[in-house]
């Protein structure tokens, strides 16, 4: 098992490739429910319908198991063999609307009482002191999602930024993504008419916290990349 345990933990939950949950008394949970998974600083959160199953047992206070598969690192990575598992209670955070229509959803948050990582036949309990620890927000799992956000939805503003940075017109750039994301850099790759090519952009100084890693990155890459 990996030596920090808590640090795998966090990146697991900041970057699960499957989420399944088992709800005590709600057993069609998630058959019939639009759930939106997400970590907010160690705590699992779902964004459902008003009228859902996961709504209901959040306002009950239903007990929960939650169980994710790793999306940590490449398909064929040794973290993808890692699962986490995480349990405690459900509660009613609120109503949220969604950014992208308006509606209104219900937050229901997962209050953690017990942490397990697996793999394979070794497990390993993750005290939840390590496990919330303020300094994991920034983890390897948030930094994937940071790098694939990127990737997936800012190609544009990073086409502008190797134009900027090497001269080359738009029209002759053929793709540009993000190669790799640390607290220190980027590795920014791109292809034109000539080939390949890959440089390394470093921060000012290392990121040190999630905001710190936004500005960062928007400072030494495009305003428009978040």
């Amino acid at each position: 098992m990996h030596e920090d345990n808590a640090e795998l933990a966090r990146s697991i939950l900041a970057c699960a490739d499957s989420a399944d949950i088992a709800v005590d008394g709600f057993p069609t949970v998630g058959a019939d429910d639009d759930l939106g998974f997400r970590d907010q600083d160690g705590t699992p959160r779902f964004s459902c319908r008003t009228w859902s199953m996961m709504a209901h047992a959040g306002r009950e206070g239903s007990r929960a198991l939650l169980t994710l598969t790793s999306g940590l690192g490449p398909d064929d990575g040794p973290d993808r063999e890692v699962s986490l598992t995480l349990t405690g209670r459900l509660a009613d955070g609120g109503l949220e609307s969604c950014h992208c229509c308006g509606e209104q959803r219900q937050d229901v948050a997962l209050d953690l009482d017990f942490v397990v990582l697996t793999r394979g036949d070794e497990q390993a309990r993750v005290p939840l002191r390590a496990f919330r620890a303020t300094a994991l927000r920034l983890n390897r799992g948030y930094l994937q999602r940071t790098l694939e956000h990127a990737n997936d939805c800012h190609r544009e503003d990073l086409s502008q930024v190797v134009s900027r940075m090497t001269g080359i017109s738009t029209d002759r750039l053929l793709d540009a993504s993000l190669a790799d994301l640390t607290t220190h850099g980027a590795e920014l790759a791109w292809i034109d008419v000539d080939g390949g090519h890959q440089t390394s952009l470093w921060f000012s100084r290392p990121a040190r916290s999630v905001e710190e890693l936004g500005l960062l990155l928007r400072h030494e890459l495009h305003a428009g990349i978040c």
